[in-house]
């Protein structure tokens, strides 16, 4: 049965990084896939030029200058049909993109499918995009977060969409989102020849029923609560294929006691297969760390180990960093980051000497007010004929406006460096998952090592203990005797 689902989230500052790795089961979600889940289809667009062959660049970005209080993304999560193929699925959503994102917002999609608990796929599409509109203006990552400039945009950031709107005004766009969703879902249901549909109407309307519980990932572990909802899908299965005009209602016939106990079989065969498949893991991940252990490293001994693995850490961390310093673009940016490190050195030495000559200067100027009050009355009065308090008030002013133009300058160059070190850890990322790739082989015998180590260590507390053992069990018989 198709079901029709599609919530709107929000997220906040920090949140845009982690959420693109989730999504697209990179990084520390990638385990993921290892356990019979599927990464359907993936894919991006609208992206700024600094991002387009990063898309995770843009969502750090927007973690790094997006305002501590702003939303760094909106993301739809959406129930696609099982009735669907792959190749329709991804059509399905690569079309509802261009229709409600277009070309004005940075987006990122995924498909996902997990097993669901019935034994069958639960598809479901993943798509984040950013509230700031691509207007054309090409912007630094420093500046494309900035509030915007309506006067003069392109100084400023890109302008945010879907801002200032109440409450009700949300609720009537999510109902009209959801619409469009069910016209655009059905559509490609007709075209793929199944009589299926999703409704996305509320179930009291349709006379459905009540609506299925919502459970946690760790909630569907539990056995019994499995079964319950299993049980209810089949009863409604039942009840709309049977009687669509009256209210589900199933009673406890012996019927139903058989299908009950049919359903606690395969919930215990499952059950089984679980443990079946967790043993096989357990051997699986013994047999390969027996296959490390084959190494000649394991045979070496435990001081010998200890000594000999953080000389192979400080290679690879050397190795790392020379594969890093010797690419040209990141040494170009180093270059002008160290610049611009030193010309703010030199500024604020220059907002120091401008405040201290500002302060000489108040300080002559008021010198001379009180030993010459006469003549600093006429100088106040306009006439001025008292030159040195005339060029102390004048000397005060340029030192004045020589701080204000300094400040200014400094406040451009942190920004500035802000961008140089966002720009270089990016890069340097890249690089660093490029020098792993390189270092591989070391890589490895480090983790051999590792492997090799930890059996050591493990070898010796179990060594210990028997002989402990043995200690105790000979004090026994020593005080029997």
């Amino acid at each position: 049965m198709a079901i029709g689902r599609l919530s709107m989230k929000v997220g906040a500052k920090g949140k845009a990084t982690p959420h693109a790795a989730y999504i697209t089961r990179t990084g520390k979600y990638q385990h993921r896939l290892e356990t019979g889940e599927r990464l359907v289809a993936t894919g991006t667009g609208n992206m700024p030029g600094w991002a387009q062959s990063d898309p995770s660049s843009f969502w750090k970005a927007a973690d790094t200058f997006e305002r501590e209080n702003g939303t760094t993304y909106r993301e739809m999560e959406i129930a696609l049909p099982r009735e669907l193929n792959d190749d329709q699925k991804q059509r399905l959503i690569q079309e509802w993109v261009k229709q409600e994102i277009g070309t004005r917002h940075a987006y990122q999609w995924a498909i996902h499918s997990p097993r669901a608990s019935d034994g069958g796929e639960q598809p479901h599409a993943h798509l984040m995009f950013s509230e700031r509109t691509m207007d054309g203006i090409e912007r630094e990552p420093g500046q494309l977060f900035k509030r915007y400039n309506s006067k003069a945009p392109e100084k400023g950031g890109a302008k945010k969409a879907n801002t200032g709107k109440q409450y009700a005004e949300r609720r009537d766009e999510l109902k009209a989102l959801r619409h469009r969703w069910e016209v655009l879902c059905n559509r490609h249901l007709r075209a793929a020849d199944t009589k299926q549909r999703i409704s996305m109407k509320p179930n009291h309307p349709l006379r459905h029923g009540a609506p299925e519980p919502k459970m946690l990932p760790s909630e569907w572990s539990r056995g019994d609560a499995k079964a319950d909802i299993i049980e209810f899908r089949e009863a409604r299965r039942d009840f709309l294929e049977t009687e669509p005009n009256v209210r589900l209602f199933v009673r406890p016939t012996a019927d139903r006691i058989e299908t009950l106990e049919i359903l606690k079989a395969a919930k215990e065969e499952e059950r089984q297969e679980a443990i079946a498949r967790q043993k096989r893991a357990e051997e699986e991940r013994q047999k390969e760390i027996a296959d490390r252990l084959a190494n000649p490293y394991p045979h070496m001994a435990e001081s010998e180990l200890a000594a000999l693995l953080p000389r192979i850490e400080t290679e690879i961390r050397d190795r790392t960093e020379k594969f890093v310093q010797a690419d040209p673009d990141y040494r170009d940016l180093a270059q002008k980051k160290d610049a611009a490190v030193k010309e703010q050195g030199v500024t604020e030495a220059s907002i120091a000497k401008a405040e201290r000559e500002e302060r000489k200067e108040a300080e002559r100027a008021k010198t001379l007010e009180e030993n010459h009050r006469f003549q600093t009355g006429l100088h106040r009065a306009g006439i001025k004929t008292f030159k040195a308090l005339d060029d102390a008030e004048n000397a005060q002013d340029y030192w004045k406006e020589r701080k204000k133009s300094e400040k200014d300058k400094a406040f451009d160059l942190s920004r500035k460096l802000r961008d140089f070190n966002f720009r270089l850890d990016l890069l340097r990322d890249r690089l660093i998952e490029a020098a792993k790739r390189e270092l591989a082989d070391l890589r490895k015998k480090a983790e051999v090592i590792r492997e090799a180590l930890k059996a050591k260590k493990l070898e010796r507390y179990a060594r210990e203990q028997a002989e402990r053992r043995e200690q105790r069990q000979e004090r026994g018989k020593s005080r029997g005797r």
